[in-house]
């Protein structure tokens, strides 16, 4: 069994999905649920549900919400006991517009105590991250966060896997992502980041590469329906993977998702390929539910 460790936030997510076409200037009606989510918890439990040992490094408050987060991850076997309760601000709230297609419009995202989750995952991570075979970390945190892992990890020889919750932080400070083993992100993300246009495949490949010239030398960019392509220039080795089409319902931690997966399977030692197949197999399963990650119970059709 694989042991990873996951260092993110957590958040506690509020959809509203329009039953029609959505109008800025009129009431949508439509349906609005709660559900618990955030990349790094989303990363945790999908991860712990492909049956890793995950160790999870994060702050909750300390409230009949943040004890219902945790007991969520243990329950899909998660290992919490990383996770510090704060008495305020110990998460954050993130609210989502969603079109009646399932795809989202807009959100506003109400950020947990910056300097109280840097000092928690800091102190956390001496601990956790002993014995561990990969870790993977939330790239909006800290560049304080980032650094330090980056160079704990060098220290202790562990691979360092990085998905983009939000792309701010990485933008400003792209040198961070030469301390990755990978990297994973979205077309429009890897676009943002090489200043490059994607349109074909052949452009994915092309801007993946530049990015793991200067950044992780493992880089994957997703692009929806196309698929997702991969190099890897520790094997000079390059590839892309496709997709089938699925109705979408909901597309949230769709990302997080493949990103799970695709780590799984690369800390189980498969090729990047397989890695990338079974990343869109758990995607899919998770745009076609209103999950947020993948549970149980999909992992028949998945396997």
């Amino acid at each position: 069994m694989n042991k990873i460790a996951v260092i993110g936030k957590v958040f506690v997510d509020i959809k509203g999905t329009s039953f029609a076409p959505l109008h800025k200037d009129a009431k949508n009606v439509g349906d609005i649920s709660f559900s618990n989510g955030g990349t790094g918890r989303n990363v945790a439990q999908n991860l712990a549900v492909l049956g890793n040992d995950v160790r999870f490094i994060s702050t909750v408050t300390n409230d009949q919400i943040g004890v219902g987060v945790l007991e969520e991850l243990k329950s899909y076997g998660a290992n919490v006991d990383h996770v510090e309760m704060l008495e305020d601000h110990g998460m954050g709230m993130w609210l989502a517009v969603m079109d009646n297609e399932g795809d989202l419009q807009t959100s506003i995202s109400k950020q947990p105590d910056a300097k109280l989750l840097e000092e928690a995952i800091l102190r956390q991570s001496v601990y956790a991250l002993d014995g561990v075979d990969a870790v993977a970390i939330d790239l909006d945190l800290s560049v304080t966060v980032l650094e330090r892992l980056i160079h704990l990890c060098r220290k202790m020889e562990l691979p360092l896997y990085g998905v983009c919750g939000h792309l701010s932080v990485i933008e400003r400070n792209r040198h961070l992502l030469q301390g990755f083993t990978g990297f994973i992100c979205s077309r429009e993300e890897a676009e943002i980041l090489s200043d490059l246009s994607i349109v074909t495949v052949e452009d994915a490949i092309h801007v993946a590469n530049e990015l793991a010239k200067k950044g992780a030398p493992f880089t994957v960019v997703t692009m929806s329906e196309l698929g997702a392509v991969y190099v890897d220039r520790r094997t000079a080795t390059s590839g892309h993977v496709g997709t089938k089409k699925v109705k979408v319902v909901d597309s949230t931690g769709a990302g997080d998702s493949f990103f799970s997966a695709v780590l799984s399977e690369l800390t189980d030692s498969k090729q990047a390929e397989d890695a990338l197949k079974l990343g869109m197999k758990v995607a899919a399963q998770v745009i076609a539910s209103t999950e947020n990650g993948l549970i149980p119970e999909m992992l028949e059709t998945i396997r």
